[in-house]
């Protein structure tokens, strides 16, 4: 019988740690959390990609939609009389489109607390700069490169449902891309200008039909998630306190 250790062969001593558990190497796992952000930014990258494509290749661009307008031109399209409108309604859809679904898939209390550390942390760190501790700031800079995973891993799981939403939004901008360029007139008038191209016109470096769609896509989709956000932390403040008045009761 050998009496040696099951993990021992000569003078080598084997230490089994397990991976991705409690014991792991943190360096390990910060490399394994960095290859899964630098896939998801790679597969997002050429999603937005085949989204560019599609929408600047007017042959796709045209056939989806013309697909499309069986829905939409019924619903918004007004006969292309309201351009103006079909715009502004659009950036609503949009802006509830994308709001309403990156809440719920959002986890705000964690992205509460880790906002919460990295304030505490940047007080820290700028006391020990103002300081001259440059051992205190090199261990620091270890902890913010480890909250800053933190914060890119809840960024990338809140992100990875939400990929589903970016090609209906990709569909929403090829039908507007659609409808103007079927618009019988597209010169309407601004304060500052009476005779805009809503198309070919551009205010800065976009369209003046991007500005209608932006101006009505944002202020509803802020608004939306404040809503949900008000009543459902009202509704958890309040399973909160029956539970503790339950608990105080028992």
């Amino acid at each position: 019988m050998s009496d040696k250790n099951p993990t021992q062969t000569g003078t080598t001593t084997v230490n089994a740690q397990p991976v991705g558990g409690q014991n792991a190497n943190p360096a390990m796992l910060q490399r394994q959390s960095m290859n899964k952000m630098m896939k998801f930014q790679m597969v997002y990258m050429l999603i937005s990609l085949a989204m560019l494509f599609i929408i600047f290749n007017t042959t796709i661009r045209d056939a989806l939609g013309s697909a499309m307008s069986v829905v939409f031109m019924p619903l918004i399209g007004f006969n292309y009389a309201l351009p103006w409108m079909t715009i502004t309604l659009m950036g609503v859809a949009i802006g509830l489109v994308t709001s309403i679904p990156r809440y719920f898939f959002t986890d705000w209390i964690k992205m509460g607390r880790i906002q919460n550390r990295m304030s505490a942390f940047n007080k820290v760190y700028s006391a020990a700069m103002r300081s001259g501790q440059k051992d205190k700031m090199q261990k620091l800079s270890k902890m913010r490169m480890e909250m800053t995973m933190e914060q890119s891993q809840l960024s990338m799981n809140t992100m990875k449902p939400l990929m589903v939403l970016t090609i209906f939004t990709l569909l929403f901008y090829v039908w507007l891309y659609y409808f103007l360029s079927l618009v019988p007139y597209q010169i309407i008038s601004f304060p500052w200008n009476f005779n805009v191209n809503i198309v070919n016109d551009k205010i800065w470096l976009f369209p003046y039909w991007f500005l209608g769609y932006f101006l009505a896509s944002l202020p509803v989709g802020y608004f939306a998630t404040m809503v949900i956000k008000y009543f459902d932390f009202k509704y958890k403040i309040r399973e909160i306190e029956r539970k503790s008045d339950y608990a105080s009761y028992n």
